[in-house]
């Protein structure tokens, strides 16, 4: 099992994301965190920008669907995408997780 970290350039976009990872059944289910702040380098200066960051909970053989459904989706900039394995979880979502994602 793993975390999907998803970063969107708004929440509109995100919510598109995450009904479409949904829909096809990539994931299991999203939490939508919006107007996230952030700072990053843009060449030898620190910017601050705000980002919306969806979290996916699925299976880590999806990962590679998730990736390409969001490149396919992201209408602005480039998308960003990773994981975090999930290393323990209560049964009852385990469970949930194998029921409610697509059958690999």
């Amino acid at each position: 099992m793993i975390l999907a970290y998803i970063i969107s350039n708004s929440k509109e976009e995100a919510e598109k994301i995450a009904v479409d990872l949904l829909e096809k059944k990539f994931v299991y289910s999203v939490n939508i965190i919006p107007d996230v702040p952030s700072m990053k380098w843009k060449g030898d200066e620190i910017i601050k920008i705000n980002r919306t960051i969806v979290l996916a909970k699925t299976k880590a053989l999806l990962y590679n669907q998730i990736e390409e459904e969001v490149k396919r989706i992201q209408t602005t900039g480039t998308a960003i995408v990773f994981s975090m394995p999930v290393s323990q979880m209560s049964q009852g979502l385990f469970e949930e997780i194998q029921t409610n994602t697509l059958k690999i």
